[in-house]
């Protein structure tokens, strides 16, 4: 009984990196193609299966597509509670979210590029047709955002206006400062501290 469940454990940890291996050569393809020219024949020789094997793991390419997205929103979304949850001043926690972003992106180069194929401060899944796992964390991400700009808001630290609207506005930003990072020299980044006082003037109280 236990040698067999021992067994079941090995089998899920292999089928469980098998996956992540998959879901990682699809990042890159679906980052440098987009969704519509992205081949699974391509995704399937990049991670060393042949395109049967990968169909034991998903259904289609969309299925593929929407995955790569949960995963690094159960990454993601963690992450930005843990900064917002810090205790820091309001300002403080806004600065901290947007070198925190920058360093995700920075570890995921090519979901930072696939994200801004997509439209990184609209919903993203412009094309295929959209999920509502992806549009729920969406909707997380920038709910705490806004959430983090009424606390501001209330604090007379961080600027008026619709928090909603802010909350795009401040991940526009970052969008902007990660399409310029992405397009830097190979191994040069720009300078966080540009995008930070950036930030800073455009959402200070005035």
């Amino acid at each position: 009984m236990e040698e067999r469940s021992l067994r079941e454990q090995r089998r899920e940890y292999r089928r469980a990196l098998s996956r992540d291996q998959i879901l990682d050569a699809a990042e890159r393809v679906f980052a440098r193609n987009g969704f519509h020219d992205a081949l699974l024949r391509e995704i399937a020789e990049l991670a060393e299966f042949s395109v049967g094997a990968v169909y034991s793991f998903f259904p289609g390419k969309e299925d593929i597509y929407r995955e790569i997205f949960v995963r690094r929103a159960a990454e993601f979304l963690p992450g930005m509670r843990e900064v917002l949850g810090s205790g820091a001043a309001p300002m403080r926690q806004l600065l901290d979210l947007a070198a925190w972003q920058v360093g995700f992106f920075r570890r995921y180069p090519h979901f930072g590029r696939l994200v801004l194929r997509a439209g990184a401060i609209a919903s993203p899944l412009a094309t295929p047709a959209e999920d509502a796992r992806i549009r729920e964390n969406f909707a997380a991400a920038q709910h705490m955002q806004a959430g983090l700009f009424r606390r501001g808001q209330r604090a007379g630290e961080l600027r008026k206006g619709d928090p909603a609207v802010l909350a795009r506005m401040f991940s526009g930003l970052v969008s902007a400062f990660q399409a310029a990072d992405l397009a830097a020299e190979p191994g040069e980044q720009l300078p966080l501290e540009d995008l930070l006082e950036v930030i800073e003037a455009a959402f200070a109280a005035r």
